[in-house]
Parts: structure tokens; sequence; C-alpha cells
């Protein structure tokens, strides 16, 4: 009687959603556009019950519109009772143009998933994925859909880094269209890349990477343009806001992407990475990742037990099977230390299977919640990966408790423990405690640091001293103070050397040493496990691993050796055995080099051969053999150095090579997935430097090839500039504190891109910026007064050959330089023994050879080949050098601006200047507009270029950076300040925007005429308040700080600098003034300074109240 439900409900040509049911009521379907009608089928359930279809004319035939049409059907049970239907049905617009779906073929995931009104998708497959065919389906059968202008199912070529694909969508009709695209990026492949033609070498080769570019772009405005490999200039973009290369700013928008020079790249043919061990297949760069999956060639992993049998180590102390005659010095014993009582004391379960099950439960937490890329480091209470990793701790110490003779359960901890260690270095995981009490000493931090270079200072050591002038600097003040009896200062010298020595300590030991440390701890429990199982292979491994942290390398090697010989096959054993081998206190012989070097090559094959399989996933962080362990790129930093030597023969990687693998691991876009520290930068020391170092063995080899040639190719040469100039500039830009060693690659690497290109004005720049900042890093060294004035010598020679060419005569200004005349010294020496070799009747060079390099005689200065004849006279002697010796040295200007500007040495794109970071002398405001066009240069051993010039050779260009290095040279010293201060103004007048130019004219000026220095402070173009920097806020804090010296309250720009400095560096920079404005009542102003920097008007009601309980009104 009162059943008033449908039993059946259909739509001809529709498929419901949900499907039908009784109990439900509403549905949806879809048709195609040219579909106009459709019929409903009802049946009701109850024979005595009726319906009333409302729509239309109330029949079954329903005509559609385009749009969604709602067809509600009413069925009336006998009694009464009413129940609706509602059937939507959406008739498609034959206007319609789009997905319904959209794939990538493999179970490839897109980014963000795919929905119809999305237009852009972006996806990454591996390095071996040379195509990819996309899935998609349309609503409508009539709308047309193409890929890049191509059937839709055919496959989609991949580039070798980025691959922009297209989908078209045309509307039914054919009146609209819409394009999806789908960014297929491609993974780095892992190792380097050889082109076969050597000109596409120079021409792909990312200055930074020093392999092909990947994923290229370049500089907006650069000129000529500037390319890098896009991880990698990212990389260094997040150190410092500047063109790697030319030193300019990176405004907004400074990335443009090089898609046709991806593509062009991709086409050109380069040799198998394996061509070492005898494959001579070619083929495209896009086609390299596929072909080294099934290369026949590739290293296959089977290892011969004999490369370590057949070793005297092994022969002598493991030869007879029944045991090992080694004996091993550590000595250790099995204890319950108090950070294991902490952790024992969190758990109460009794059972070591469930602690250890719920261990890994938690461990399988911790790799959910690492942080992707681009996810921000920001977490809940316990929802940090490093939360997960500590119950890990706690279950294994827990266990340990029940069990403690169980050796496999202090090993799993001593894992654990490393991986926290690795967690906070590599992702910046901390613990809250933690960063709380890292952001309270912030502030104390950089007093101390402040403290410090006052010191320094006072002992002659200006700017930001390397830390090894800062520890001298701090000692000898502590032995001065405690000659006075100032006890009390004394100590606290002492506590400030206590404390940089341990914020900046190169020994690579430091973190293993520390007891508090998770290293250490670490290195316990692997101990621990080893004394429990002695002959275990896996332990012997760890525990030797951390004992060469540690610098115990002879302890480390015999724990090394055991576990080699229980596991000979074993890669990583090898590869840390080989490590162990070369850190012994005795020089290794030449066999124990060639057997390290088998051994680190072994591990490093094994690395490629893991990587270039398609099991391959992703690196293990904890694995010893993965570009994130700092012991694996130690290793292949030594490997390349015993092959410059060729310690290895046959199938071997050459040096090239090696370093190449180590430049595309160390800096391996995984590492920058998150903008953190990698992997034990601070404890390893491998980092930059160790990047630094690989472009200096491969400029160095570029140069020794060059030797071995009559007449080096263009390309070649143009190589070794690029080479020389990208080195200066990663050292450059490196993010680690100043050291000798990194001043004497950087002034090395200039001098190496003189001798190639004499006359290039921006290389002499780059020079004297070298030579500048190793005065500026230790002004009172033997070298001061000879790099000092050897870098006037070079900025003017930069600044002289503006507008020339760069084929022609070195200048004048080179001759005088100690290093060019010492290289010209040992070159005529050596032309001289060459000729006295050839007298002598013994074979040489052919006579056709003497007479080429003959013919160039008098060109090259000292990279000059030939006999000692053809060498030109030496120039007439130099006028007086611009800074004279015995005078006092003015500090660098930077010095001295640390007193305005709180703050602002944070920031992270602001040009290092002398004074602050003498490794970074380069400014980022100077848009250096240098023609770094190669086309017409000549080698190492050749600098000359004039008997060869093209026709159109390269015409150097203007630019105000070598002006800015000079006067910052000249204002070293006292007698050439006035110069300086001219240089300074006529920088200013070239690029009205660099700030350092008006800073440190402005402290020139202070000291003698601090209303000039004001006025050049107010000179600076400034920005509208919101869109100023932190750099723009030094400038106005200076104006600030001078105007209230002066007590020129009434000064116009006094108040809109308080406004502006407040609001970019906070209000609590100007308390101070504002106190002493308040002890002055000058009430007008203070409030517009309040009101302007809230924003607000001076009426405003609350600002009102302030003003009153300030007593201001």
């Amino acid at each position: 009687m009162d059943n008033c439900d449908l039993e059946k409900l259909s739509v001809s040509g529709v498929k419901l959603h949900p499907p039908f049911s009784p109990e439900l009521t509403e549905f949806r379907g879809t048709v195609e556009s040219s579909v106009s009608k459709v019929t409903l089928d009802l049946t009701t359930s109850d024979c005595g019950a009726s319906y009333n279809i409302l729509f239309g004319d109330g029949s079954s035939s329903i005509k559609l519109k385009d749009g969604v049409n709602r067809v509600e059907v009413e069925v009336v049970a006998e009694d009464g009772t009413v129940k609706k239907y509602c059937v939507e049905i959406c008739r498609l617009s034959a206007k319609l143009a789009e997905l319904s779906s959209l794939a990538l073929e493999g179970d490839i995931p897109l980014h963000p998933a795919f929905c119809a009104k999305t237009y852009e998708y972006s996806s990454t497959v591996p390095f071996h994925c040379s195509a990819v065919t996309l899935l998609s389906k349309v609503p409508d059968k009539k709308i047309k859909v193409t890929v890049n202008g191509e059937d839709s199912s055919k496959q989609v070529p991949l580039n070798f880094g980025d691959t922009v694909v297209e989908i078209s969508v045309c509307s039914a009709d054919g009146s609209n269209s819409q394009v999806y695209t789908v960014l297929v990026t491609r993974k780095l492949i892992p190792m380097a890349v050889t082109f076969t033609d050597g000109k596409q070498q120079l021409d792909y080769e990312c200055p930074v990477s020093l392999t092909a570019f990947y994923r290229p772009v370049s500089i907006n405005h650069s000129d000529p343009k500037h390319v890098f490999s896009r991880p990698y200039v990212e990389m260094l973009a997040r150190r410092s806001k500047v063109d790697p290369l030319s030193g300019s700013p990176l405004g907004d928008g400074w990335k443009v992407v090089e898609a046709d020079l991806d593509r062009e790249m991709s086409a050109a043919p380069v040799k198998c990475f394996f061509s070492y061990r005898g494959c001579d297949s070619v083929m495209k760069l896009s086609e390299l990742g596929s072909h080294s999956l099934d290369c026949p060639h590739k290293p296959s992993g089977d290892l011969d037990a004999k490369d370590v049998t057949a070793t005297d180590w092994y022969q002598k102390h493991f030869r007879s099977t029944s045991s090992s005659c080694l004996e091993i010095e550590t000595k250790h014993s099995l204890e319950v230390r108090n950070w294991e009582k902490r952790l024992q004391m969190t758990a109460g379960e009794d059972s070591v299977d469930k602690l250890c099950a719920l261990a890994q439960d938690h461990f399988k937490l911790y790799r959910q919640h690492l942080p992707k890329p681009g996810d921000m480091l920001q977490y809940e209470d316990g929802q940090s990966p490093l939360h997960s990793l500590e119950q890990v701790a706690v279950h294994y110490a827990s266990a340990i408790r029940l069990s403690s003779r169980e050796a496999r359960l202090h090993f799993l901890l001593g894992v654990v423990l490393e991986e926290q260690q690795y967690a906070t270095e590599m992702y910046g995981l901390q613990r809250k405690a933690d960063r709380d009490r890292d952001e309270l000493s912030d502030a104390k931090s950089t007093a101390r640091q402040d403290d410090i270079l006052a010191v320094c200072k006072l002992h002659g050591f200006l700017g930001t001293p390397t830390v090894q002038n800062q520890l001298q600097a701090l000692d000898k003040e502590y032995q001065q103070l405690r000659e006075q009896g100032q006890s009390s200062k004394a100590d606290y010298v002492q506590t400030l050397y206590i404390w940089l020595s341990k914020k900046t300590s190169k020994d690579s030991s430091a973190a293993v040493q520390d007891e508090e440390s998770c290293v250490h701890r670490a290195l316990m429990k692997y101990l621990d496990a080893w004394s429990l199982s002695p002959d275990s292979w896996e332990y012997n491994l760890h525990v030797g691993r951390l004992l060469l942290l540690q610098g115990r390398s002879r302890e480390a090697l015999q724990h090394l050796q055991s576990g080699l010989a229980l596991r000979p096959l074993h890669p990583a054993l090898r590869f840390f055995t080989g490590l162990a081998l070369l850190q012994q206190e005795q020089r290794a012989s030449e066999d124990t080099e060639k057997e390290a070097a088998l051994f680190l090559q072994q591990g490093l094959e094994h690395f490629v051969s893991q990587r270039c399989s398609k099991s391959w996933v992703e690196q293990d962080p904890s694995d010893p053999l993965s570009s994130f362990s700092t012991h694996f790129l130690r290793g292949l930093l030594t490997l390349g150095q015993l092959q410059q030597r060729n310690t290895l023969s046959g199938k071997a990687m050459s040096a090239e090579q090696v370093y190449h693998t180590y430049r595309g691991s160390a800096d391996c876009p995984e590492r920058e997935s998150v903008c953190v520290p990698w992997r034990g930068e601070r404890a390893a020391g491998v980092g930059a430097p160790g990047c630094s170092v690989c472009q200096f063995a491969l400029l160095q080899r570029l140069i020794q090839e060059g030797e071995c040639q009559a007449k080096p190719g263009i390309e070649r040469q143009s190589l070794m500039a690029k080479r020389c100039q990208a080195l200066t500039a990663l050292i450059r830009l490196t993010s680690i504190a100043p050291c000798q060693e990194l001043l004497d690659m950087q002034e090395r690497a200039c001098q190496l891109a003189v001798l190639t290109t004499p006359r290039d004005s921006h290389a002499l720049c780059l020079l004297g910026l070298a030579q500048l900042a190793q005065y500026d890093s230790n002004p009172k060294s033997e070298r001061s007064k000879e790099v000092i004035t050897d870098a006037c010598l070079s900025f003017q020679a930069s600044i002289e050959l503006e507008h020339k060419t760069q084929s022609g005569e070195p200048l004048e200004q080179l001759s005088k330089q100690k290093w060019w005349q010492d290289r010209q010294q040992a070159e005529n020496e050596k032309a001289a023994k060459q000729s006295i070799t050839q007298r002598a009747g013994v074979k040489g060079p052919s006579d056709t050879g003497v007479a080429k390099r003959g013919a160039n005689r008098g060109r090259g200065g000292p990279g000059q080949r030939g006999v000692a004849i053809a060498v030109t006279k030496a120039p007439a002697p130099a006028p007086p050098a611009p800074i004279r010796g015995g005078k006092a040295v003015r500090p660098p200007a930077k010095a001295l601006a640390a007193r305005g500007r709180p703050g602002a040495a944070a920031k992270p794109d602001k040009s290092a200047k002398p004074s602050n970071n003498s490794t970074k002398p380069q400014l980022p405001d100077g848009k250096s507009k240098q023609d770094c066009c190669h086309d017409a240069v000549e080698t190492a051993d050749k600098p000359a270029v004039a008997d060869r010039a093209s026709p159109s050779s390269s015409v150097n260009r203007q630019s105000h950076i070598s002006r800015l290095g000079l006067a910052r040279a000249l204002s070293r010293s006292a007698d050439t300040e006035d110069q300086a201060k001219e240089l300074y103004r006529e920088v200013i007048s070239m690029v009205p925007g660099v700030h350092d130019a008006y800073i440190e004219l402005g402290q020139l000026l202070e000291p003698i005429d601090p209303q000039a220095a004001v006025e050049v402070y107010c000179s600076f173009p400034l920005k509208p308040v919101a869109e100023q920097s932190f750099d723009d806020a030094f400038i106005t804090g200076e104006i600030v700080r001078l105007l209230m010296t002066l007590e020129q309250y009434d000064h116009p720009q006094l108040g809109q600098s308080l406004v502006a400095y407040g609001k970019v560096m906070g209000l609590s920079c100007i308390d101070k003034y504002i106190d002493i404005l308040d002890g002055k009542r000058m009430t007008k102003l203070l409030k517009s300074v309040y009101a302007r920097i809230h924003n607000r008007q001076e009426d405003d009601e609350d600002l009102q109240d302030f003003f009153k309980f300030k007593c201001w009104i």
C-alpha cells in the first residue's frame, strides 16, 4: 500500500552513477554532444503505484539541452505516499575542449593529480627512460587530441633533462581548443658525459658541474649569455643571489629556460661511459641512459677474490683458514652508559621481539616523514621524523637491557644513532629543545663573533680573517692579558678561543670524538657489537669506518682487513680498506697505492653499476657507498689523485672520469632537495673545498694536455679560460669559512686564466680580486706588500684594456708582477735547456715545431714555449707601485660597517666584501658586462694571440667592478685614500645602485668629514620602503647613526631614514635612537616616525593612547 519505490530506472545510452538501487534517489550521467534525446525506462516495485516524469512534456522521451538536465520522477504509492527520484543528465557541449583523464604509461605519477580544469603538470622519470607514452581520455569521442602535434598514441622521445609535452584538445565542433602541458624531467645520469666532438664538449659543459648541461637555464640579461645546469645554479643562488660568473645581482625572473639548447644537446653524439672497459658505442645523449643499463661492458659486480687473497697482508695474517693472526689493537669493554640508561628507562615492554618490531615500525614512520623536495621543515610536536627515530633508539636500548649479550641489538642501536646524526646534518632536523636553545644562543653567537673580530683588529687581522688567524689573534690577546694581570678578561678571551675552536674546527674527527654526539655513541655501540662478535664482517666494517673518521687509521685498517678477509667480495669493505691503506702514518709504497686504487675503483664501479640498474630507486643514506657518505666522496677524491699519476692501467677510469663522478655526486640534486647542509659537511670537510679541488685538478690536467701539443686547438684554450673563471666563481661562492687553502687555489686559478688570455679584462679583474683577498686575509704577512701592489696592477690593467681587443701583447702591468716574472724565468730556463739538448744532438722537437713556436716569440710572456733567444726582452722598469710600504694601512672599509647594520650580515644574497669575507671579494651588485667569449684565446703555454687572432677578435667591455676593486685596494693605504675616493665616485656615476660604493666611500669620509659621508649615503637611490632590502637598510641605518651622532635632529632625511630602517630591521634596532630623541623632546618627529612605521595616521585612536602613555602629547 505504501510502497513508492522504483524497481527499475535506466536511461538509454547513459551509465548512471551510482548504479541504480531503489533506496537511492540521486543519480547522474553524461552523454556526448551528439546525443540530443534519451529515453527513460521506469518500473515501479508495486503495481498499484504510479509515477510522473517531471520534465518537459512528461513523456519518457527526454529532449536534452547543453549542460545539466535535471529530470525528476515522482512515484505515488496507493496510500498517497510520495517519493522523488532525480537523474541529472549532463549533455556535453560541442564547444567543450577538455580531457577526462590523463596519465603516463607505466604508472608514472603526475603532479598535481589530474583535474580537468588544471592544465599544467610535471612528472619525474628515471634517467634511463628515453620515451614516454601519454594515456589520455576524452568525455566526448568527437573531441580530437594530439600530442606535440602528432597522434596521441605515439611515444614521445625525451630530452636529456626536461621535455615539455603539449596535449592539444580540440572541441567536437572545432570552435575551441585547450592545451595541457606536462613537464617530464629525467633524473640526472650518474656518470660523466663525453661528446665525440671536442667543440660540443666545450659548448655543452656546465661551468659548475663540469659535465653536460642538465636542464639548462641562463641568467636573464647576462651578456654574453651565462648558462648553467639548473640544479647547480639554484644551489649557488640559495647561497648568494648573484650570477656565479659575473657577480651581477639576480633579480626577479632571473632564470631563463634553455629548451632549445636541451633539445639540441640531446641529439648530439656521445661516447659510452664504459669506454674505458672497451665499449666503443656512440649514441645520442638522450639515449645514453638507456644504453648504460644494457651495455655489455658495464661492470657486472662480480669481483675476484684473488684481488684480496693475493695481497701481502692477507697472506701474512689470514692464510690459515683456522684462525686469524692479525692482532687488533682496539681495547673495548661492554658497559651500560648513562645515556643508554636514560633511553632504557622510557620503555615498559618486556619482550625483545616486540621491542624490535616496534622499533622497525617507528623506523618506517621515520622514512615516511622525511622531507620531500620543497617541503618546509616544520612539524607539530611528535610528528617530526626525528621523534620517530628517537623512539627507535628507545626500543632498541630497552631490548638491550633485556638481552645485553645479543650483538645484533647493539649494532642496530648504533645504526639508529648514526642515522640521527645524518638526519640532523642532511635535513637540519632538530629536537624542539635543541632548536629553542639554538635560537636563544643566536644573539650570543653574534656578540661573540663581533668580539673576536675586534680582537683581530687589535692584532692587525683586518676584515674577516681566516679561522687560523682568528685563533692566533685570540691566543696573543690571552697571553697579553695574563701578563698584565687582567685575569677576568683573559678568561673571557679563553672562552672565545674555545667557542671558536669548537664552532669551526676543521678536524674531521670532531663529531666522532665528542662524547655527546650521535656518531660517537654509534661508534660505542658498533664496538659493543664487535666485542661480542669479533668475527662479524659487518661489525668490523662499521667500526673501521668510524675509526677512520676519528683519525685512528691504524686500528681502522685492522678492522677493515679483518672484515675483508671474512667477506673478500664485499665492495664497501674493499673501498674503505683502500682508503685506510692510504691513511697510515708511513708513506704507502707503489704496490700499496695500486692495491688501494684497485679497491677504490671497485667500490666506485659498484656505485655506478647500482645506479645503472632498473631496480635502483633511490639512494639509501645509510649505505656506505652512497653520495651522501662523506667517506665515499673522500675516497673518490683520493682515487682521482692516484689516477692523475696513472696508478692503475688497463680497464681503469681516468682521473677526469673520477673527478666528474665526484662532482656529480657531491653536488647531486638529491642533496639539494631540501635547503639544508649536506651530510657530514661540517665533520668531513669535503663539500665545497672538495669540489674546488676537483675543479683545479681538472684544470691542471687540461693544461698538461695542452703542453703536449705544439698548438692546442681553440676549443681547448677556451675551455681552460672557461674553467678558470668557473673555479674562481665556485671558490668565491663557497659557503664555508675562508681558509688559506681556498685563497691560494683562487689566486692560482685566476693566474691560469690570465696566462690563458692575458688581455682579457675580466680575467685580470678576477685576479685583482683574488690578490686583494690574499691581502685582506693577512695584511701583516710577508707577501702583503707584494699582493696589494699586484692587485692594483691587475685592476689597472683591467681598466686599461676596456674597449680593446683580447689579442695582442700583454700589458706592462703584468710584467711587473712577481708571479708573472717567476713564470717567465722558469720558461726561459726550460727553453734554454731544450736548446742545449738540441745542440748536443739529442733528439728533440722538430725544426718545424721550433720554428712555429719561435714565430710567436714575445707574445706570450711567461707562458711562452720555445728556445731562449725567442723570448721578448723584459719591459722597462715599472713606475712606483701605488701602495708605499712603511705607511699605516687602513682597515678594510667593510670592517667598520658592523656598527650600523645589526642583522644584515646574515642576509644570504649580500655580496661579500673584502673585509667581510676575504674569499668573496666580488660584488653581487657589480653587473659585469665583460665579454667572456674566448673564441680567440691562446693556451697557458702561449698566452699571446696576435698571430692567429680571428678577424673579429673579442673586445673587452667596460665594467665598474675593476674600478671598485682598485678603489678598495687603494683604500688599504692612507697615502692613496684620495685616489680611492675618486674611484668610488666614478663607480657611483657608472652604476648608481651599487651599495658597496656608497658604504665604503662613506666610511672613508666619515673620520675627516662626517657631513660629506651623510651626503654620500643620502644620494643613494632608495626604493620605496616596502621594497627595501637589508642592503638598503644598511644605508638608511648609516644615515640615522651619523645624523644622530652629529645631533642634526632636524635633518630632512632623519625621519624617513628612521622609518625605513625600523620597518626593514625591526623597531628594536631604533630603540636607542628613539630614547635619545625622546630625551631631546623631539616629539613631533617621534609621532611621525611611529605612525609611518605602523602605516597609520598620527590621529589614530590606538596611537594617540600610545603617545599619551609616552607623554608625547
